[in-house]
C-alpha cells in the first residue's frame, strides 16, 4: 500500500499567512510536531525557540527538536532499509502508526498512512523517525 499525500500547514495559516511556496517559512519541524503530536502550531513554536534559546541551536535543529519529542515519550529509531539497504521513500515507507520523519534537510508528520505537509514529498527518501513510545 502506498502513502497517500494530504496538505496540511499544521495550524500555522491561523497565525500567519503562507498562500504560495513562496511565502515558506522553514517551518516544517514545528508543522510535523503539531500535526503528528495534535498541538497548537503556535504552541509548539513558542516552546521550540525557548528551548532553543537555552540551548544555543535553532528550534529546527536536531539538538532542540529530538529533545522536545523524548521528553514528550517519542522514541527515535533507524531508517527501514530494504534488505538490499536502501532507505523507503515515504510513498513506501511501512510504518502503521504516526511518526515524524526525518529526510534529507526536511521534516513530515506521517499519520494513518499519509503523508501530512504542505507539499507532496513522498519522494524523498525516510532517514530516522520518531514515534510515540
Amino acid at each position: 500500500m502506498k502513502n497517500q499525500f494530504k496538505i496540511n500547514d499544521g495550524g500555522r495559516s491561523k497565525y500567519h499567512e503562507c498562500k504560495r511556496k513562496m511565502d515558506a517559512a522553514g517551518d516544517c519541524v514545528i508543522r510535523a510536531i503539531a500535526i503528528a503530536l495534535d498541538l497548537d502550531y503556535l504552541e509548539v513554536k513558542k516552546e521550540l525557540f525557548a528551548r532553543a534559546i537555552e540551548n544555543g541551536f535553532m528550534p529546527n535543529s536536531s539538538q532542540t527538536y529530538e529533545a522536545f519529542l523524548l521528553q514528550r515519550g517519542w522514541i527515535k529509531k533507524s531508517p527501514v532499509k530494504y534488505k538490499s539497504g536502501k532507505k523507503y521513500k515515504l510513498l513506501n515507507l511501512p510504518i502503521n502508526e504516526t511518526a515524524i520523519v526525518h529526510t534529507t534537510g526536511h521534516v513530515v508528520a506521517l499519520v494513518n498512512n499519509v503523508v501530512n505537509d504542505t507539499w507532496d514529498c513522498r519522494e524523498w527518501c525516510a532517514n530516522s523517525y520518531f514515534t510515540k513510545q
